[in-house]
């Protein structure tokens, strides 16, 4: 069983995007069980695998606070726990393990889909056994991942996922730049994934890539293919 922390500081890099396709694509070549946890209230996985983004009042906080809530079945055997507040009261640390070690007994792999502006994210941080950071090619993200790399323990973290690549020359320095800051850790550095028109029809469609034929998207899958297997 792992617990696989999708981090970054900075927010709008598409981290939950990439949370939902990682979740499926571990569900995909594992044939296990997985379960996604987010601390965005946001919700937007749902949206993004095609489903209703109503949530009620039974989310990760009902969870924490009793032992149950809300749990929506995106996929065959891949599950997702959505968050109503944005200003999640975690009574004490203790019940937040108590939970998640209730969830390892049931499910294989548990993604978090994590955001910073949420008191519990450090506890996320403390229970994860992997972390894998999304971002862009760009100045504030190369700060941001060397920020969070101070305050995430190094071995923890498995790959860096580039996304949203726009192919600029301003873009590629960075992305070397990265590679030379992530290359003594030995964190894995994707390809950039392309900002793509195909993608978006997907998302409108409410489709993740393993759900598509198109070649376009397997270019995106070997990508993501990468960083299963760090995961795995």
């Amino acid at each position: 069983m792992s617990v696989i922390l999708i981090k970054n500081n900075k927010g709008g890099v598409g981290k939950s995007w990439i949370t939902l396709q990682l979740a499926h694509g571990l569900q995909h070549v594992t044939n296990k069980k997985v379960l996604i946890v987010t601390s965005d209230n946001q919700n937007n996985i749902l949206e993004y695998a095609g489903m209703e983004k109503t949530v009620s009042n039974s989310g990760l906080e009902k969870w924490i606070k009793t032992g149950t809530g809300d749990l929506i079945r995106l996929r065959e055997n891949l599950f997702f726990i959505p968050l109503k507040t944005s200003h999640l009261n975690l009574q004490s640390k203790e019940r937040l393990e108590r939970l998640f070690e209730a969830f390892k007994e049931e499910y294989e792999y548990i993604l978090i889909d994590s955001t910073p502006v949420v008191g519990i994210d450090k506890y996320f941080v403390q229970l994860s056994d992997k972390v894998v950071v999304p971002g862009f090619a760009d100045k504030v993200t190369i700060n941001s991942i060397t920020s969070l790399l101070e305050g995430v323990e190094i071995r923890k973290v498995k790959s860096v996922i580039i996304n949203k690549w726009t192919k600029t020359a301003k873009e590629k320095e960075y992305y070397n730049g990265l590679k030379e800051v992530l290359e003594p850790f030995e964190i894995h550095l994707t390809a950039p994934i392309s900002q793509s028109a195909t993608i978006g029809k997907l998302i409108d469609d409410g489709k993740t890539i393993w759900e598509s034929n198109s070649k376009k998207i397997k270019t995106i899958q070997e990508i993501f293919v990468t960083v299963i297997e760090k995961i795995l």
